[in-house]
């Protein structure tokens, strides 16, 4: 009997978060739409081509952009909802009030435990 392991699914960021996550100060990401992803799922994470790690995603919500929270802004990495609303615009033509946004908080770990041992 075969049995088919499941393709870890993979998250990627902008090479420009990589310190934000292995840092601890980007617990969770903001994506245009409905969600790809499942709570309790398992994710490799990448920062631009690069691979630093996976991460247990813990919370989804489905929020319009006018109903995101500063709470959930800080968490996302950013300070104001101006700068997030920027950040989403290199990767979305529009970011409107009543767009649908997924909210995707995860746990990370990094892949590198100590990179420079000698």
């Amino acid at each position: 009997m075969e049995f088919l392991c499941e393709k870890m699914k993979k998250l990627f960021f902008a090479k420009e978060y990589k310190k934000k996550l292995e840092g601890g100060k980007k617990k969770m990401t903001i994506r245009k739409g409905y969600p790809k992803f499942k709570e309790g799922q398992e994710v490799e994470i990448y920062a631009g081509n690069e691979k630093i790690g996976n991460a247990k995603i813990t919370k989804i919500k489905v929020k319009k952009f006018s109903e995101i929270t500063n709470d959930e802004i800080i968490k996302d990495g950013f300070k104001s909802k101006t700068k997030l609303k920027k950040a989403l615009r290199k990767h979305y033509k529009t970011v409107k009030a009543n767009d649908i946004f997924t909210l995707i908080e995860f746990e990370f770990k990094s892949k590198n435990k100590s990179k420079e041992e000698k």
